[in-house]
């Protein structure tokens, strides 16, 4: 059978268009559960596709198939021509040309990755759960333990010159966990990504959800105040991913971004940097190129509490008279692509959490929110139930449940005090610890 790629490259090219874009994409990804040291669940799944672009009389057609036959290739290239001639005219479209900066990097995928047998894998899923169990005689249940990685290869090619490789490969591996005391029962998860399966730490995982639930018994409210916080960089993630979308120029072209996120303002603490890395191989959406073909690459967002940049596709780039910096994504073959962040995190600071609480006093640690997806991502005004400690003196004094607090993750960020170096990646969001000037806390 001829290279799919090269035979739809030169079927397409016979073809009345005015230019064309090809992606190719396979996928291969694996999924365990563990319950009581025996297999509870396992998922295998491969997938393969092509997904078409073309534009005719400045019309843009799209079109996809996850079938490699000759008949369904040259069905899908047909199927995107039909599609142009009843879309509107888009002066705007067009498509990649090559760059001479690429960074493909290997170290996306990991040998290890490729070749830990199965059994390896589930074993990972299996120690988490046995070493949670062992670490306290509080835990009781261990409600899911699992691992899963995926490996990406795409190529993609277009009409300009355009032909361009890459690959990636990820793996994570999780707990959540019950304990109980004196009737009382709390729970907690903790979870570890990495590009090689050697470099996830089970016993680590199962201990830092174990002495977190265990950590949470004997909860009790606080009387409504406002008071300083400090959002473990957990929570922090969360409130960061509230308003990342504001940061791409797509959403602001289309109005569903926050007006104050424009270029050149002042909106946050001079401590606050965010970057956004599509090269970074800590974070999720780590890749070579973006959904386009343009390299992938670190852009600062944010700098000294001022935003220095949006995140641009091609074609909003355009809108904007901008240069793409690497943000156009695909969700997979199946739809064509758009614009979001790619690795979006938080620089890191120099203090630790400990320094962090003596440098509040008295306030209140947040170590987990409960409704941040009700939060409104234009105007970033939230009201969530938390829970976390209260902070006296510097220390802990007790946990803290049954809690909310409210305000808006803009102001949030534009009085932060202090920046931790607690930086940890969940996803593609990464985040550090931050303390932050007084909140509305509503409890008893």
């Amino acid at each position: 059978m001829p290279d799919i790629m090269d035979y739809a490259k030169t079927f397409i090219s016979k073809q009345r268009v005015d230019s064309w874009e090809i992606f190719l994409t396979t996928s291969q990804s694996f999924r365990v559960e563990v319950k009581g040291s025996v297999v509870d669940s396992l998922q295998r799944s491969n997938l393969k596709g092509m997904a078409v672009r073309v534009i005719k009389d400045y019309r843009p057609g799209f079109s996809f198939s996850s079938s490699s036959e000759i008949q369904n290739i040259e069905k899908t290239i047909i199927d995107a021509l039909d599609i142009a001639t009843v879309m509107p005219r888009d002066d705007s479209a067009s498509f990649t040309k090559p760059y001479s900066d690429y960074e493909l990097k290997p170290g996306l995928l990991k040998d290890h990755l490729l070749v830990m047998p199965e059994r390896d894998k589930i074993e990972i899923a299996r120690i988490i759960e046995n070493e949670a169990y062992a670490f306290d005689k509080r835990i009781s249940i261990a409600r899911t333990s699992g691992y899963v990685d995926s490996i990406t290869h795409v190529r993609m090619a277009n009409s300009f010159g355009l032909d361009i490789s890459g690959q990636s490969g990820i793996c994570s591996a999780w707990v959540e966990l019950m304990a109980e005391e004196s009737g009382e029962q709390e729970t907690s998860y903790w979870y570890d990504q990495n590009r090689d399966p050697l470099g996830i730490d089970p016993r680590q995982i199962a201990r830092k959800a174990a002495r977190r639930a265990i950590g949470a018994l004997g909860g009790v409210p606080i009387k409504s105040d406002r008071m300083p916080v400090i959002l473990e960089n957990t929570t922090a993630a969360g409130f960061l991913g509230v308003i990342s979308n504001s940061f791409v120029a797509e959403n602001h072209f289309k109005k569903t971004a926050s007006p104050l996120i424009t270029r050149g303002a002042r909106l946050f603490s001079e401590k606050l940097g965010i970057i956004d890395d599509g090269m970074d191989e800590r974070g999720e959406l780590a890749f070579g190129f973006d959904g386009e073909g343009a390299p992938a690459q670190k852009t600062v967002v944010v700098e000294g509490g001022e935003v220095r940049s949006w995140l641009y596709d091609r074609y909003y780039g355009a809108k904007f008279s901008q240069p793409s910096t690497g943000n156009s994504r695909r969700a997979g073959f199946e739809s064509p692509p758009t614009s979001g962040i790619t690795n979006f995190f938080i620089e890191p600071g120099k203090l630790t959490l400990d320094q962090m609480m003596k440098v509040m006093s008295n306030g209140l640690l947040i170590t987990e929110v409960m409704g941040l997806h009700t939060a409104n991502p234009v105007s970033g005004d939230f009201s969530v139930g938390a829970s976390g400690f209260r902070i006296s003196n510097g220390t802990i004094e007790h946990p803290v449940r049954g809690i909310a607090i409210a305000g808006n993750v803009i102001d949030l960020f534009g009085k932060l005090i202090e920046v931790g170096n607690d930086f940890q990646y969940f996803g593609n969001i990464g985040a550090c610890s931050l303390l932050c000037e007084p909140v509305s806390v509503s409890g008893s």
